[in-house]
């Protein structure tokens, strides 16, 4: 059992990541959580790509904290979300600019 603390801390990090004030005293006791981040082995290679559902995941506060931490959210990725992921695929997928403020080409772009 947590403290009141403990409980405080938990919910700032918890509605940080999107989620609702009341999660921590309403929590679901299951969830679905999407990935926002790849799941990579040990060679670096994709094992599961963003966007896959996983269900049935305890509903715990502080397991689902530990969840967004690495990537997994109650909601699927897309151009709305906020998640560190999500932004850095947004900002690898816009085009690039030369120093006219000219749109660089797909070839030149390195």
């Amino acid at each position: 059992m947590a403290t009141t603390s403990e409980r405080t801390i938990q919910r700032a990090e918890l509605v940080s990541q999107g989620y609702s004030w009341e999660y921590v005293d309403e929590h679901p006791p299951k969830v679905t959580l999407y990935r926002h981040a790849p799941k990579l082995n040990t060679a670096g290679l994709i094992v599961e790509d963003v966007g896959v559902a996983l269900k049935g995941i305890p509903g715990n506060p502080d397991y689902v904290l530990r969840k967004a931490k690495i990537g997994l959210f109650n909601r699927p990725p897309g151009n709305g979300c906020e998640c560190k992921w999500c932004r850095e695929r947004a900002a690898s997928s816009t085009p690039k600019r030369d120093s006219n403020g000219k749109f660089v080409k797909k070839q030149d772009n390195v």
